[in-house]
């Protein structure tokens, strides 16, 4: 016998009144923001460009005209013009010489100076695009060393490219950006166990620094195989880049180098000072002009991730703090700015970073990434609050090459004629804009030799130096108060010309650079004299 129908017995409720399930229930929950690759990208290119929008208008209120902040870009401004129009890799036109620190970045001037036929702004809004790829690279390179931590490390690349130093060389018109770009993309490989392709990528970086030298041989160290296998991919960039050099100008490196660069060991001086110089990058101020751009904390703190990474990442730790250490062996300083020595900041920063992150998870899991990200916002902040006055600086410098070697420059061209030697200490800007044959009394481009010797042998029209760095050989002139200089015979006398002083002097060596012209023992002085004061 089947089963009979089943009727529900009681009261019926209608369907109008029956409550919904809570799982019945739509969701009102807002969607949740997801820090992808594209918001990261937007957010380092929207903070990069508004600060340089900021520079460059203090650039154009203090300085007048776009420029560089350095005379050594004119350098390289040169030598592109003269690559791109057919003069060959030289300062002066038609004379090779090795005379670029960073070959790479002449290179790519030169490609700008074909197509646009200026090397200012394509200059800066290069060095702008690099720092935006070098925040991105950062992102992943954090990334990698804290999975997950997102924010955290959009903070890390942040506070990396909004460096105060690292901005002002974003603008520079140096190489700085192109080879901050090779250093953090490398890095990104590196610690995601790609370090074969990272020492590749450093060993092109040797193109534009030659003192990336120490970071590929830093990326070459493991075991033995692996250690051929790198050696083996870096060597021909390696060799290319010697080779190139020898052939330009007759040594393995840039002219450059072999000028500013002598090797010795002085732990005292030569390192104490360097290492003196990379604490004042982290809140150590070792001279009155430097500025507490970042708080003291992240000296301790980039040391506890120095501690934390040794073993894992090593290159890290070892790049941060012994760069400094290892340029010492061949340079006293770091140069104005600390140029020689900022690509340690992206090291420094990750070690900083993943040290606050160590320690913030004592807060715990939903805490401690909080804490964490605070914590570097509030870097972030004190970062941005000598922003300010390091646009200040860069707009002066810009005004001081302006005011100086570019003027100076100026005027060579209106009082010499075509084919007409000129001979100075600041050969960059002076060269690009009077378009004269220089010698180079400092052994950049031009053969070492005494002033005498240079005055002799080359007979430059007109002399352009800073007195205090050749006072052995100035003799002093009662006829106008100033000096004169003499060449190897005493046959011909430099007598003053002109000058220029700037009133406030932010990088230049020296506040007064004067121009002397050559006279015959028959010769007479200047009937007028010219000093131009900024």
């Amino acid at each position: 016998m089947g089963a009979g129908p089943c009727y529900r017995t009681g009261l019926m409720t209608p369907a109008s009144q029956r409550k919904r399930s809570p799982a019945a229930r739509p969701s009102r929950t807002a969607p949740r923001f997801e820090l992808t690759l594209a918001w990261v990208v937007i957010a380092i290119s929207a903070v990069l460009i508004g600060l340089a929008w900021y520079f460059l208008d203090q650039e154009k209120k203090i300085a007048g005209d776009w420029g560089y902040a350095l005379d050594d870009s004119w350098i390289y401004a040169q030598m592109a013009r003269n690559l791109a129009t057919g003069q060959g890799f030289a300062f002066n036109p038609g004379e090779p010489v090795a005379g670029s620190t960073g070959p790479l970045y002449t290179f790519i001037l030169a490609f700008f100076y074909a197509l646009f036929h200026e090397v200012v702004w394509s200059a800066k809004i290069f060095g702008i695009a690099c720092q935006i790829g070098a925040g991105v690279a950062l992102y992943f390179t954090a990334l990698s060393l804290l999975p997950g931590r997102r924010l955290l490390s959009l903070l890390a690349a942040l506070l990396v490219v909004t460096s105060p130093p690292l901005v002002w060389g974003m603008l520079s018109g140096m190489e700085i950006p192109l080879y901050l770009l090779i250093v953090c993309s490398g890095l990104a490989l590196y610690v995601r166990g790609k370090q074969t392709l990272a020492v590749l990528l450093w060993a092109v970086g040797v193109w534009a620094r030659p003192d990336g030298i120490f970071l590929v041989a830093l990326g070459l160290v493991g075991p033995p195989r692996q250690a051929i296998r790198r050696m083996l991919v870096a060597a021909p960039v390696l060799l290319a880049y010697f080779g190139f050099n020898y052939m330009i100008g007759g040594h393995w490196m840039p002219q450059t180098v072999g000028a500013k660069a002598h090797f010795g060991i002085d732990l005292v001086g030569r390192t104490g000072n360097m290492m003196r110089e990379w604490g004042a990058l982290w809140g150590v101020p070792y001279r009155p002009t430097d500025q507490l751009e970042e708080p003291i904390v992240f000296l301790l703190l980039l040391l506890v991730g120095a501690v934390l990474t040794l073993r894992r990442k090593p290159i890290l730790a070892v790049y941060a703090i012994g760069f400094p250490i290892a340029l010492s062996l061949f340079r006293e300083h770091s140069a104005s700015h600390k140029r020689y020595i900022l690509y340690v900041i992206p090291f420094a920063m990750l070690l900083a970073v993943m040290a606050i992150d160590t320690i913030s998870r004592r807060w715990g899991e939903r805490k401690g990434p909080q804490i964490a990200a605070l914590a570097c916002a509030a870097c972030l902040v004190w970062q941005a609050s000598y922003l300010p006055h390091e646009a200040d600086v860069y707009a002066w410098n810009v005004q001081n090459i302006n005011k100086m070697q570019r003027l100076l420059g100026s005027f060579v061209k209106l009082v010499t004629e075509p084919g007409d030697v000129v001979a100075t200490n600041d050969i960059g800007a002076i060269a690009y804009f009077g378009e004269r044959k220089v010698v180079d009394l400092m052994g950049l481009v031009s053969p070492q030799r005494t002033l005498p010797e240079n005055l002799e042998h080359s007979k430059p029209k007109l002399l352009l130096v800073f007195v205090t760095w050749f006072k052995n050989y100035a003799v002093p002139d009662p006829k106008t108060n100033n000096f004169l200089f003499y060449d190897a015979d005493s046959t011909y006398r430099y007598e003053l010309l002109a000058g220029v002083q700037l009133l406030k002097n932010t990088i230049c060596a020296s506040d007064r650079m004067t121009a002397y012209v050559r006279l015959g023992p028959n010769d007479p002085s200047p009937s007028q004299r010219f000093l131009y004061v900024y």
